[in-house]
């Protein structure tokens, strides 16, 4: 049940993030994510995303925008169920 509840904020926190970053942009991004993450504003990412471990240097391009891919915990080993992590790469690939 605990699972279930985290998918659900998971799957709900990631659609808010999708619609409030495309409604975000100010201007447009120099450089596309890698596979598996998610391109969000920076302003929206340190708004929204809690970063246990201080801040990363988020936008070393200078475009205002970043990549989040959310990793659940249990897949680095951590106990099921038990929230999840997030790694946070510029966008710094061609487009």
């Amino acid at each position: 049940m605990r699972r279930i509840l985290l998918a659900m904020a998971v799957a709900a926190l990631m659609a808010v993030m999708a619609a409030s970053s495309a409604a975000a942009q100010e201007g447009e991004p120099i450089g596309s994510c890698p596979p598996d993450y998610n391109l969000f504003t920076v302003a929206f990412v340190h708004e929204h995303v809690e970063i246990p471990n201080g801040e990363p240097s988020w936008d070393p391009n200078g475009d205002g925008y970043t990549c989040v891919k959310f990793i659940a915990n249990d897949a680095q080993g951590g106990p099921p169920g038990e929230g999840q992590r997030v790694a946070i790469v510029d966008n710094s690939r061609p487009l």
